[in-house]
């Protein structure tokens, strides 16, 4: 089962909690449907995202520039489906949030130069909230 974490606790090694990627997108079902500009989000493509077998985290642009070494990520990011939104959790350090769920999606659209990218927005209060419920 796919399981989604917040950032800071992947990089703490904290996968006791998290909340299954059915359950948040039941809850973001009703959320109403928003958009940032491709040109406000970019900076997300630094942002470490993904972890790999050594537990080094990496970002989309290490991957984007190190296809052949992240061939998984790559055709993911090819077959991931853009009409779904990704979902955004707020974010102290970034008045933007970041992406909790759609990091391939994000990927496949940075790649594509999209205008715009759809999103769905989170708190870190309802995701907690989601945490703590009965799966």
């Amino acid at each position: 089962m796919n399981r989604t974490y917040l950032l800071d606790d992947v990089m703490q090694h904290k996968f006791e909690k998290g909340i299954s990627a059915e359950k948040l997108w039941e809850f973001v079902q009703d959320k109403k449907e928003q958009q940032f500009k491709l040109e406000d989000v970019k900076h997300w493509i630094y942002t470490p995202c993904w972890s790999t077998k050594d537990d080094c985290f990496i970002s989309i642009y290490q991957v984007l520039m190190q296809k052949t070494k992240f061939k998984d990520h790559i055709k993911r990011i090819k077959k991931s489906n853009t009409d779904y939104p990704i979902v955004v959790i707020e974010d102290h350090n970034d008045n933007y949030g970041v992406i909790l769920d759609g990091n391939h999606r994000f990927a496949k659209q940075y790649m594509n130069n999209a205008r715009n990218i759809k999103f769905k927005y989170i708190t870190i209060k309802e995701f907690k909230k989601l945490e703590s419920s009965p799966q």
